[in-house]
């Protein structure tokens, strides 16, 4: 079960939504700025949470949170636990969808999912709401002029993580392994996680870029990353071959004069040892 994100201006009733893989900080980050950069193209006042442990807790939010703040220049309110009463018309949208998109509807993947419900999203904003006496998608614009407008740099939204390359080389995300190039093994990677990426990277050179796997327990592999570690494998239980000049390579004019034979004269010139 995946989340969705569901945002609802407060006057207009105009709904934008959008799956994410998880209710992590970043990935709620994510989705916030989607929906607010495609769908609403503009920035509320304040945005209105519930208890949510990925937006903060105890009247603190966390540091990824307050960094989209800043950058938006808004406001993040959160309601107090077990009161969905005060977000109600955020409620009532989450019911239309679960009475009015998911019945009938069959998905073969969380792209798939958020692809119908782009679709299906104009016409739930074209509905005609009784408290407006017309249609969400009509006062949107009058919610926008009121709303504070994009910021001109868009805020960071995906993760950063350091960490080392171990013998294996896979690297755990989101409860899934995905493999990286085998060259890099011991070495301290830079991991980037967005909701459709995973990239790992090294002084610039990219060693690894999936399609971020949004099931768990997955393992995730590149076919060149395979080849590239039975090339190493195979070089490490053979050895590296050997260098010119590193062969040694004996003048068996020593054995002669080891052995006191002259064979241009025939002569022995030992006295019977053997050097």
């Amino acid at each position: 079960m995946l989340p969705v994100l569901v945002m609802v201006a407060a006057f207009s009733r105009f709904i934008a939504a959008v799956m994410l893989p998880s209710r992590q900080t970043m990935d709620l980050v994510a989705g916030m700025w989607q929906l607010l950069s495609h769908s609403f193209t503009a920035v509320p006042h304040e945005l209105w949470w519930d208890n949510e442990a990925g937006i903060g807790r105890r009247g603190r939010l966390t540091e990824p949170v307050t960094a989209l703040m800043g950058t938006l220049g808004s406001r993040l309110v959160q309601m107090k636990p077990y009161d969905p009463e005060s977000k109600g018309i955020v409620e009532r949208a989450n019911r239309y969808l679960e009475t009015s998109f998911l019945p009938g509807r069959s998905f073969t993947s969380p792209a798939d999912f958020n692809d119908q419900l782009s679709q299906w999203l104009p016409t739930a904003n074209t509905r005609r709401v009784r408290v407006l006496d017309g249609r969400p998608v009509d006062f949107l614009d009058a919610d926008r002029a009121q709303m504070l407008t994009l910021p001109p740099v868009p805020p960071v939204t995906e993760t950063m993580t350091s960490v080392r390359l171990g013998r294996d080389y896979y690297l755990r995300v989101g409860g899934n392994d995905y493999s990286v190039d085998p060259r890099a093994i011991g070495q301290l990677v830079e991991v980037s996680t967005t909701l459709a990426r995973v990239t790992v990277i090294r002084a610039g050179r990219l060693l690894a870029a999936h399609d971020r796997c949004w099931a768990a327990r997955q393992t995730l592999t590149d076919p060149t990353h395979v080849t590239t570690a039975a090339v190493l494998r195979h070089q490490f239980q053979t050895g590296p071959p050997p260098a010119d000049g590193d062969h040694l390579v004996r003048d068996l004019a020593d054995y002669d004069r080891a052995f006191g034979v002259d064979f241009t004269t025939g002569a022995v010139t030992s006295d019977g040892e053997v050097a």
